[in-house]
């Protein structure tokens, strides 16, 4: 007997709850479904961040608890573009989910009366599926915060609004993302070495390179793990990040022997790291409060001119490798730049 396998196709820029339905649907009703996900160089999936490959992993990592669903891309960029070579499409798909007509029954399930049409007449079986939700992958472009819960979760990374707060030590900023947290309802990743100072510890002058290393790692993995957090709806704030951890190794590593860690080697770990991360918008918060000592600061950044010497090298810093993400300069009262940052969220992050 062969095995009934449906077929669901699509670009899935995003993947969101219509598919995930239509998809589970047809499963249940063969034996068990492929996912052909399509696309081709520049195609509206590819404008908005969401490339083949990237669409084709995401979606995999869906699905990846369901044996019963097998996922595969088909790149169309060497095909005509539709409506034009259906027969080539058609026998590029079949490859890729290895058909074998004397094994399988194929039903694709589509949502499209000219797909069915089009496949009907070259001799498979059709179902044409009404869209439930009355949304679509393109108005989920257009305004994702909107929609977000029905974006499927591993793309929603890719539409989360990130925003980096940075400036010098004691400056306001861990109070400043956490206020805005609270009034946006938004995970906020807090600075990950003051965690590590307190677990193991040890002042910021006392850190070694090795530590660095530590700090540049658990600093990214934190923030990460909030951004695939269930607590985000699309907009999340980091009291810090790899550039500014690498601002404190230059300023505390520059004359230390390096034993443990090559600054070569920490260098190409900060870049790496630094590669991955994608702010929408920086809030750099200049120092103009009090030097508080919290215990573990290093009390000689307390003197004015070292502070703003510092945030000056944070700034070539973003000057250099963060050039082109969006910046809103925060020297005003604790009030002023709440205020001011919100008014910068705002222009970004639009909450539903």
């Amino acid at each position: 007997m062969k095995k009934k396998t449906a077929v669901v196709f699509g670009t899935f820029a995003p993947l969101h709850q219509g598919h995930i339905d239509l998809i589970q649907r047809a499963k249940r009703q063969c034996d068990q479904v492929w996912v052909v996900v399509s696309g081709y160089e520049g195609d509206r999936g590819e404008q908005v961040g969401l490339s083949l490959q990237k669409r084709f992993r995401y979606i995999r990592e869906a699905f990846r608890d369901d044996e019963l669903t097998s996922v595969c891309k088909l790149d169309e960029t060497k095909l005509p573009r539709y409506p034009m070579g259906w027969q080539e499409w058609l026998d590029q798909m079949l490859a890729e989910i290895s058909y074998d007509e004397t094994q399988q029954e194929l039903t694709f399930f589509v949502g499209e009366e000219d797909y069915q049409q089009e496949l009907s007449k070259r001799g498979f079986g059709t179902v044409l599926q009404e869209r439930k939700f009355g949304i679509s992958a393109t108005v989920i472009r257009e305004n994702p915060s909107k929609y977000w819960k029905y974006i499927a979760q591993p793309f929603r990374r890719q539409f989360t609004k990130k925003v980096l707060i940075m400036g010098s030590a004691s400056n306001g900023k861990t109070t400043l993302a956490k206020d805005l947290a609270r009034y946006y309802d938004a995970p906020v990743s807090l600075e990950y070495a003051r965690e590590y100072q307190i677990k193991n510890n040890v002042r910021d002058d006392e850190l070694t390179p090795k530590d660095y290393y530590y700090l540049l790692l658990g600093q990214y993995d934190q923030t990460s793990k909030l951004i695939d957090s269930n607590a985000n709806r699309g907009l999340v704030i980091a009291d810090t990040n790899s550039l500014v951890t690498k601002g404190y190794y230059d300023y505390y590593m520059e004359a230390e022997d390096q034993e443990d860690l090559s600054g070569e080697t920490f260098d190409n770990l900060f870049v790496s790291i630094l590669a991955k991360e994608k702010w929408d918008l920086i809030l750099f918060v200049q120092p103009v409060g009090s030097y508080v000592n919290d215990g573990f600061r290093d009390m000689t950044m307390a003197e004015d001119h070292i502070r703003h010497s510092f945030s000056q090298h944070l700034d070539q810093m973003r000057e250099r490798y963060l050039t082109t993400i969006p910046l809103v300069y925060l020297a005003e009262d604790y009030l002023g730049n709440y205020e001011a940052a919100k008014v910068a969220i705002d222009a970004i992050y639009q909450a539903d």
